[in-house]
């Protein structure tokens, strides 16, 4: 089946999008590439934040853990990259952060890049499905902490 007689007008963009004048994007809708840079813009900016240090009383509001007191990632400080188990704990607070405020992503898989020649740059590769109903497009994302600026970068593989 192709996705362009499935969406013929291309695919909606975000609310947030939708609210600020955009060029880029338009009242037309998004093509599958513009789609994936979309996401890319939004995984960037979700990395780029840190979650709120709350009480355990949130544990008693469910739907508090998943609104915006809590978009971001945890704070990573104390932990090694070099522990496994440090490296499991980071990838897996990644993806629940991701599951939890990218609903374009579907089972979302994140792994930690252990390569020699990033020179204490972390690595990311971020493995995911987008949910174009009623199809599932595979996307692969790359993220890199750039030790200079401590931000992340997004790339889009395909």
């Amino acid at each position: 089946m192709n996705l362009d007689q499935l969406y013929p007008y291309g695919f909606k963009t975000t609310l947030f999008d939708r609210l600020l004048p955009n060029e880029l994007y338009g009242q037309q809708g998004l093509s599958l590439q513009q789609l994936r840079e979309s996401v890319a813009l939004d995984l960037e900016d979700l990395l780029n934040s840190r979650t709120a240090k709350l009480s355990p009383e949130i544990d008693d509001f469910p739907l508090a853990k998943q609104s915006i007191l809590q978009f971001g990632i945890i704070d990573f400080v104390g932990l090694s990259t070099s522990n496994p188990l440090d490296r499991d704990k980071i990838c897996q607070s990644i993806e629940q952060s991701i599951a939890a405020h990218e609903p374009r992503l579907k089972q979302i898989k994140v792994e930690m890049l252990m390569e020699g020649h990033n020179m204490g740059a972390l690595c990311l590769s971020i493995q995911a499905f987008l949910n174009i109903h009623p199809l599932y497009e595979p996307v692969i994302f790359d993220a890199l902490l750039k030790p200079t600026t401590q931000q992340y970068v997004i790339l889009t593989k395909t």
